[in-house]
């Protein structure tokens, strides 16, 4: 976003968060990326890269109720505009307490937008949040290549991809136990396997005071525990988990066409026949919209963000759900034997047409030809308010 922005001709500084450029100033792509703070969320240095910057708003990648605990940056004269990541029904008045100071709020789904409004927030605008479709492509004819790339060596193992934080929003071990319930349902289908791309042994993600205040932190769990418990220890192609090292350093979206030893997360998606989100809630599934892009369908929880994100998916009713955290932010719990039910009905259809019409839906997110109009019309209307001109005809924007 903020390169195509600056080719547009806008001016973009980026303060990278969780300390990430503790170097000098750089300039990337017509980008200037400043010097990170000392504090995780740039507390300590957002208001003079601001001001530094002649900035006329201020756009803020993360969850707006993390940032700020004093109220100093919302009591300055700042244009912030943070994304509102709503991923729960209703939303929590601990979290909407802290945007009534906002000039905008930028809403990344429909459900987030719908959300804020029912609280009464009357100035957020709904932008997609958008994918490369050109990288997150079908990669045709090299499924089983992917396959055995990710470890599995018969072409012919149905594979799912669990793609999540280990934390408690994310449900890991209910997903587990829905994929346990599809084992149990088809003893016939001897040849299944499950990717759970996250941490196997769970941490605390309290990762600064305002997260545990108002719940946003959550403790993960032991998966290989509860796989034990659950049976799916043996046999061990039932389960497959990356290394922590590989997870924590992560993998390029796409780093070309070697399906010896060349992991991407293209390949990754690639190497699978479903991608599973059924999570307590979510304001934007991207493993669903990545997943389509390359042609891999998705099954996701009735609630929340994931129906519009799912596309030709499939959506899993919820029959429960629970409270996380001290915002009192509901979660929501997806059928267990919905989810069994949903993996079935992925296996027994046409996955090869199904995966087609996936990547033909997920072009509406591409950053080229879906989102980046959203952002046009934005800023246009932003620049009209903050910096009119004013013509004897009226306020009309610059362009």
């Amino acid at each position: 976003m903020a390169t195509r922005l600056a080719k547009k001709g806008h001016f973009v500084a980026h303060v990278p968060m969780g300390r990430v450029n503790r170097m000098s100033d750089i300039v990337d792509q017509g980008v200037l990326i400043t010097r990170s703070g000392l504090n995780p969320w740039n507390d300590d240095v957002i208001r003079r890269r601001y001001v530094d910057s002649k900035a006329d708003m201020l756009i803020t990648l993360k969850e707006p109720w993390l940032f700020d605990p004093n109220g100093q940056t919302i009591r300055s004269a700042i244009n912030n505009v943070p994304y509102g990541i709503i991923d729960h029904d209703p939303v929590s008045p601990a979290i909407t307490s802290k945007l009534h100071t906002t000039f905008k709020i930028i809403a990344p789904s429909r459900f987030a937008e719908r959300q804020l409004r029912n609280s009464g927030f009357q100035n957020v605008v709904y932008i997609p949040h958008g994918i490369d479709w050109n990288t997150y492509k079908i990669l045709e004819g090299h499924k089983a290549e992917c396959k055995k790339l990710w470890y599995m060596k018969d072409p012919e193992i149905f594979t799912g991809i669990i793609i999540a934080r280990n934390q408690g929003r994310k449900m890991l071990p209910r997903q587990i136990r829905g994929y346990a319930r599809f084992l149990e349902l088809n003893p016939d289908i001897r040849k299944t396997n499950m990717i759970i791309w996250s941490d196997a042994r769970g941490q605390t993600q309290a990762d600064a005071d305002e997260a545990a205040i108002l719940g946003i932190s959550s403790q993960g769990i032991d998966i290989m525990h509860e796989l034990r418990l659950l049976g799916l220890d043996e046999p061990r192609d039932r389960i497959t988990i990356p290394s922590i090292e590989v997870i924590s350093q992560g993998v390029p979206d796409w780093s070309g066409p070697d399906y010896t030893n060349a992991f991407d997360m293209v390949k990754l998606y690639n190497a699978a026949d479903f991608v599973m989100l059924c999570s307590g809630g979510e304001c934007v599934g991207m493993p669903l919209i990545e997943g389509a892009s390359c042609g891999t369908a998705g099954i996701t929880t009735d609630a929340t963000g994931g129906p519009e994100h799912v596309g030709p998916g499939l959506t899993v009713k919820w029959d429960d759900y629970i409270n996380l955290g001290s915002s009192g932010a509901r979660y929501f719990l997806a059928s267990i034997d919905g989810m069994a039910e949903a993996i079935t009905r992925i296996y027994n259809t046409d996955r090869e047409k199904l995966g087609h019409r996936a990547r033909s839906w997920a072009k509406r997110f591409d950053w080229e030809t879906g989102v980046m109009s959203y952002w046009d019309k934005f800023l246009e209307d932003c620049e009209t308010e903050l910096r009119p001109r004013v013509t004897s005809e009226g306020v009309k924007a610059w362009a």
